[in-house]
């Protein structure tokens, strides 16, 4: 919700689209405000990674290959 949200935000008020979805709006400007997890991290640091073997492989690794690179 608070992503659809925070997309929305330019056209419509916060409070008025919390209000409709029925979700706080100091919870949506907590979960705006909150440092990424440690898990979301790793998991843009892997995506990094992922899209570099990718580019160096010309597109041509495909799931098995790149799982193993990744080990």
């Amino acid at each position: 919700m608070y992503r659809m949200i925070d997309r929305c935000r330019d056209a419509f008020p916060v409070r008025w689209m919390c209000c409709c979805l029925r979700v706080s709006a100091s919870g949506y400007y907590g979960w705006r405000d909150r440092p990424a997890s440690r898990r979301k991290r790793a998991n843009q640091q892997l995506l990094v990674r992922i899209r570099n073997l990718h580019a160096q492989s010309d597109g041509v690794f495909g799931i098995p290959r790149m799982w193993e690179e990744l080990r």
